[in-house]
């Protein structure tokens, strides 16, 4: 994620013209006349100050040949061993593509001491509803690397993203407690007034789209199309019981007349198990309440449809309630969903270690955990949390503790290391983003290591490395730009002086023209790729000045190609070292420069 500083350069060019406005013959063109009559000489009118010159577009380091790419070899070739031994030249690669040993391959084994799994190796991609886990893609990929003598980077154990919500969620609803013979009982199986911002559905179909506006949960869909092809939905870990009776109760209104309909779904095969009475609404607030059985076993879907509506819905005061239970829900105590979530991070912990402990020996231990948020004013941003964050993420740090969550992860990672055979040393990172920040001084990245200090304070936990992702650009204004590198250099040295081992991460690069946009690959010109190309060679180089060789644990690379227009990371952006056909770009070569000191 990054910020961008936009500066709007505004410049009068008087009597210059970029592009030739007049011929070199232009005067001779002209008819001969007679010189007038001269007059007094008027007074002097005040002039005014003359408007500043345009600063000069930003040129390529002197001294640098970039033209003959084929000429320079491997990155990793570049790496001085004797100097740096232990540092990894790496890049981040789609597992899938990896394994099936596309071009992408060839060029990872070729420039490469070490990969990252982009996603292969997160939460959401390994735990199932249920809590089972698959490991199977994870074995696949290291039994690949290994043939191919290429190390692995464990990324990551422990995230607020790309978590399995509904899993963990479930871990924590609740205690259900039954009741005495005869008696019932109203379970609330949901209840949301918006006011925090959030909301738990999903939704699809028809560039419609969902969120709170206000304290209130907004719809909104463009056009009409058949009901069921905008939809919005709740989905809970547990089945609704068949044969229950369920009621909703909220409040409705629309930007103009129009109808809402929702029911139970089995989303295998995605089956109606029973239908709620469609929802009239206008412009006006309308309390609903409605009620309807589910009728089929295995529904695990609240769902509502609106595609034949154009416009906006506002729903507000939402309550879905399971009517004649024969029990009800007690809510855990926070101590009770801390043990409960504690237990699930260390089979979680424990199941990667069985399968990588012999082969990954360093892991983002913990990922991106600070925001950027200082709410209590003692100069350091508090830990990511869903007080303001997204209702798609779970944030562990919420119910594990501030202090303990990171210890707990830790604590775990190495036990179960030690356990599962691994000998290497483990090298454990905390990383995130915006660390290079200049917009905060470097505040993000000085929270961190005071959070750093604070998990380590119980003399028992120790984390070896700070990875920083640094997913930046190149600003065509020079005062911004100096502004950047300045605060790179920054970061490079309050990391060092932590004495912990230091790792570029996630490093990938955009371009920012003089206007403050972001400019797209097609956009670029061969000069704007050069300076692409210094700054990867400044950043390099200045990681090898600055941070000591005992320290320097390696560079990693996120992107290998420019991105496709369609990406979901920074798409049709410059970010990679090779174009998207597999060709080096002036990039690969001010980073090659940049590891052999140049």
């Amino acid at each position: 994620m990054k910020r961008y500083i936009t500066v709007l350069l505004f410049s009068v060019l008087a009597s210059i013209c970029w592009t030739g406005c007049f011929p070199d013959d232009y005067l001779d063109d002209q008819p001969v006349v007679a010189p007038p009559k001269p007059k007094p000489d008027p007074e002097p009118e005040p002039q005014p100050d003359p408007e500043p010159e345009p600063e000069p577009d930003p040129e390529p380091e002197d001294g640098l040949n970039y033209d003959n790419l084929s000429a320079y070899g491997p990155l990793k070739s570049y790496v001085n061993r004797a100097v740096s031994p232990d540092f990894k030249m790496g890049a981040a690669v789609y597992v899938n593509d990896f394994l099936n040993k596309s071009k992408m391959y060839n060029v990872a084994v070729e420039n490469l001491d070490e990969m990252t799994a982009g996603n292969a190796m997160k939460g959401a991609s390994i735990v199932r509803k249920d809590g089972s886990m698959d490991f199977s893609t994870v074995k696949r990929f290291l039994d690949v690397a290994e043939a191919a003598g290429m190390t692995v980077y464990g990324h990551t154990l422990a995230w607020h993203s790309q978590q399995p919500v509904q899993y963990l969620n479930s871990l924590i609803e609740g205690k259900r407690v039954e009741l005495p013979e005869g008696e019932t009982a109203e379970e609330t199986v949901l209840a949301l007034d918006f006011n925090d911002g959030r909301h738990p559905f999903n939704g699809w179909g028809n560039n419609s789209s969902r969120g709170v506006e206000n304290g209130v949960f907004k719809v909104s869909n463009p056009s009409a199309v058949n009901s069921w092809e905008a939809q919005f939905a709740y989905d809970v870990q547990t089945p609704f019981e068949n044969g229950r009776e369920y009621k909703l109760k909220f409040k409705i209104k629309g930007s103009s007349v129009g109808r809402l309909s929702s029911g139970f779904q089995i989303t295998d095969g995605y089956k109606s198990a029973g239908e709620f009475p469609g929802v009239q609404f206008n412009t006006q607030w309308k309390d609903v309440e409605i009620t309807c059985q589910c009728n089929a076993s295995g529904a695990t879907r609240l769902i509502f449809s609106f595609g034949e509506f154009v416009g906006d819905i506002y729903i507000d005061d939402f309550e879905f309630i399971a009517l004649g239970a024969d029990y009800k829900i007690v809510d855990m105590t926070p101590e009770e969903k801390k043990e409960a979530l504690t237990q699930a991070m260390e089979r979680w912990i424990k199941g990667m270690m069985e399968v990588t402990a012999t082969r990954v020996s360093a892991w983002d231990a913990v990922n991106e955990s600070i925001s950027g948020r200082d709410n209590n004013g003692d100069g350091f941003y508090e830990l990511e949390s869903a007080a303001w964050g997204s209702s798609n993420n779970f944030y562990w740090q919420d119910y594990l503790g501030s202090g303990d969550y990171v210890r707990i992860v830790i604590a775990a990672a190495r036990k179960y290391y030690a356990e599962y055979g691994g000998t290497a040393p483990l090298k454990l990172f905390i990383n995130d983003y915006n660390l290079e920040s200049d917009w905060d001084d470097n505040k993000k990245l000085k929270s961190l290591i005071h959070w750093i200090e604070v998990w380590e304070s119980d003399g028992v936990t120790k984390i070896d490395g700070i990875g920083t992702q640094m997913h930046i650009s190149y600003y065509e204004d020079a005062g911004t730009q100096a502004s950047k590198e300045q605060h790179v250099v920054r970061m490079l040295q309050l990391m060092a002086n932590t004495g912990k081992l230091v790792k570029i991460s996630e490093l990938d690069m955009g371009y920012v023209d003089r206007n403050g946009n972001t400019l797209k690959t097609s956009q670029l010109t061969d000069r704007q790729h050069r300076l692409m190309a210094d700054y990867y060679r400044f950043i390099v180089r200045k990681y090898f000045e600055i941070v000591p060789p005992a320290q320097q644990y390696g560079i990693t690379h996120w992107c290998i190609t420019d991105a496709p227009d369609n990406s979901g990371w920074r798409g049709g952006e410059p970010v990679g070292l090779w174009d998207m056909n597999y060709n080096r770009k002036y990039a690969y070569a001010g980073f090659a420069d940049g590891l052999r000191g140049k």
